[in-house]
């Protein structure tokens, strides 16, 4: 069976939600958070993309990005997500994929919608009852747009919407 390529809208910011192999709770590890949000940083100066919003679940990582220059949303993903990979495979001496095949997106058409991904964003950890209210979740861009301040500060820089 070929594989579907995917349609790419280069003007809309992209809501991306992409998942750990077999949902392995790996960011439970703050550690592990840490270093995907420092990988996330990185590429978005290296690629020249923005990202609006983020929320990193046990297993799965929501984030709301537009890509900027000549970097498509396919590329931005392989790339974030295989030096993730490396880096922890590195770290715990294994091998193979740590995240499953592909990601899912969706393009942001309107104002509204954008409000409502990083609304949605920012209560899931709130929903899966990993704390009582957005502000004390450390690893979601929920602080960024309240001014609040966290001991790390943050890792992951949201781009003015």
């Amino acid at each position: 069976m070929a594989k579907l390529k995917r349609y790419i809208e280069e003007e809309f910011a992209f809501f991306v939600t992409t998942i750990t192999k077999g949902r392995s709770p790996l960011f439970v590890d703050s550690k592990l958070c840490r270093i995907l949000l420092v990988t996330i940083e990185y590429y978005k100066t290296v690629f020249d993309f923005q990202v609006y919003g983020y929320c990193l679940m046990p297993d799965h990582l929501h984030i709301l990005l537009k890509p900027g220059g000549k970097f498509n949303l396919s590329f931005i993903m392989k790339m974030i997500k295989g030096s993730f990979a490396r880096k922890v495979n590195r770290l715990s001496n294994k091998e193979g994929s740590i995240w499953q095949a592909g990601f899912y997106d969706e393009a942001v058409r309107s104002e509204k919608q954008l409000f409502n991904q990083i609304e949605y964003m920012h209560q899931n950890p709130v929903r899966a009852n990993l704390a009582a209210v957005p502000e004390e979740y450390p690893f979601s861009s929920f602080g960024q747009y309240h001014g609040l301040s966290y001991s790390e500060g943050f890792i992951l820089k949201v781009d003015p919407l």
